[in-house]
């Protein structure tokens, strides 16, 4: 009895992922796919270009961090008002 329980319960279980993976099998035929691929490139040119200002941002920091100031800057402590 637990044997035929058992090849039942594998049957049920293969029929059902065996009819999940037969329902998407047709292709769309209205050229969807082109937009999305689109899309997706525009998405990713946005993200380029914002990226590009902080890496900017980020080599002028490293720059001057290790490269360091040459000349130093005077400081005036008096304060004439």
């Amino acid at each position: 009895m637990k044997s035929t329980m058992t090849i039942l319960m594998v049957l049920v279980t293969q029929l059902g992922l065996a009819s999940n993976l037969m329902a998407s099998t047709a292709t769309r035929e209205d050229g969807s796919m082109f937009l999305v691929w689109m899309f997706l490139g525009m998405c990713a040119l946005i993200v380029i270009i914002q990226l590009m200002p902080a890496m900017f941002l980020l080599f002028g920091l490293l720059k001057s961090l290790f490269t360091g100031n040459k000349s130093p800057v005077k400081v005036n402590a008096s304060n004439k008002e």
